[in-house]
């Protein structure tokens, strides 16, 4: 975290304290301080109402008042400060239904999900850890804080969060808190898809995802989550090699292409990732990888190679490469590939001595889809020797590729 960050934040909770309220670094930054990772988010809880909040700083805005939620300007850094509340009744199981204010910090943390984020950090760097977090911390646990049963009913994308947590730290999940995932994984339906997404996107990419594979298998969790019935509806088990293998995968992109690919939903990859809401970047990338991995796997030649990186580009098919050698245990592939591509006179249609302007007025054709076609059989040619990359004689075999054509 920068700097200027905790120093504004530490500025806010002295302006509180000297104003007669207790205040509190909250959440996140705790339990990421105590482990001594690194800290993204700043979130401040304190004793003060909303309107004694925004009595108190020059640059306030009104982010959430029935929340109790304002965010304070301090030196230019926007932070979250939030009156200490307990909640009642979630009807969407999501949103409480009623919030109550209260003064003892031990009341507010009552309601977080997990024992590890309830804690909280003062100015003197004392922890207020009323449910056992640092211990937790210390065996490498997600708990629920208190009953875990209650704790999911009221929001139910906590179960997702837990397996996020116990994915992106390498923590395990206390045996009554998986147990009562197990009860209520139906309720995850009530999530909207976005959130889920985001929940699972940051778990796949940590460095322990096969947890969050194996965590929604085993929950029940993966035949209520939109998208993932369809992905794991055969899949009933993550191999251990499976799991390692998951790992080995970099990236995002690649781990999402690891699980269509081994649960053999390859033909599905638009359809899922757009139920899930994902970026129109994330799901073209995972149907190039996907599509590119099949096509290594099958019976192809060197020029058939050639023409994939001239069409895709070197590193979509490095990347499948990549997850060819991982699913087939076959580094060969990898050395091959780059191999071939360094031994390439032109890797990319731009290296031509020609353009597609000069094909259309040498063709006398207005532009359309047969110009890249031709450029692409053209640097075919060049790349197996059939063409020089010379200007007149690329117009010249152009306009035999043309004539033969016709």
């Amino acid at each position: 975290m920068q700097s200027n960050i905790l120093e504004a934040g530490k500025q806010v909770l002295h302006v509180l304290e000297k104003a007669g309220y207790t205040a509190y670094f909250v959440g996140g930054y705790v339990r990421d301080t105590l482990l001594g990772r690194p800290v993204h988010d700043l979130d401040i809880a304190t004793s003060a109402r909303p309107d004694e909040v925004i009595s108190l700083f020059a640059r306030t805005i009104p982010t959430g008042l029935a929340h109790g939620t304002v965010t304070v300007l301090q030196d230019g850094v926007p932070l979250e400060v939030t009156t200490f509340r307990t909640e009642a009744g979630y009807a969407d199981h999501r949103r409480p239904d009623e919030v109550r204010f209260v003064s003892d910090i031990t009341e507010d943390l009552a309601r977080r999900d997990f024992t590890v984020n309830a804690m909280a950090l003062d100015l003197r760097g004392d922890v207020v850890d009323p449910f056992g977090g640092r211990q937790d911390l210390n065996a490498r646990i997600v708990r629920a804080v208190g009953k875990a049963d209650e704790r999911f009913a009221e929001d139910a994308l906590r179960m997702l969060r837990c397996l996020r947590f116990a994915s992106q730290l390498g923590f395990s999940i206390d045996p009554h808190t998986y147990e009562a995932i197990q009860r209520h994984a139906q309720d995850i339906r009530y999530v909207a898809v976005e959130r889920i997404s985001a929940e699972w996107n940051k778990a796949l990419v940590g460095p322990y995802p096969e947890r969050i594979v194996t965590g929604v298998l085993h929950t029940g969790l993966a035949s209520a989550l939109p998208g993932f019935c369809q992905l794991f509806e055969d899949k009933h088990d993550f191999t251990d090699r499976e799991q390692k293998q998951l790992c080995t995968a970099d990236g995002l992109v690649l781990r999402w292409a690891y699980l269509f690919l081994i649960c053999n939903r390859e033909a599905e990859v638009e359809t899922i990732l757009r139920a899930l809401r994902c970026e129109k970047k994330v799901i073209r990338a995972c149907q190039q990888i996907v599509d590119l991995t099949r096509r290594l796997h099958g019976s192809h030649t060197a020029g058939e190679r050639i023409r994939w990186i001239l069409e895709q580009g070197f590193e979509a098919l490095h990347e499948a490469a990549s997850l060819y050698a991982i699913i087939y245990e076959d580094e060969n592939v990898v050395r091959e590939m780059r191999q071939l591509y360094e031994s390439m006179r032109i890797t990319v249609l731009q290296d031509l001595a020609i353009n597609g302007a000069d094909l259309q007025k040498e063709m006398n054709r207005r532009g359309g889809p047969w110009v890249r076609d031709l450029l692409l059989e053209l640097a075919l040619d060049v790349n197996e020797g059939r063409a020089e990359n010379e200007r007149q004689a690329l117009l010249l075999r152009a306009r035999m590729i043309v004539d033969e054509d016709t």
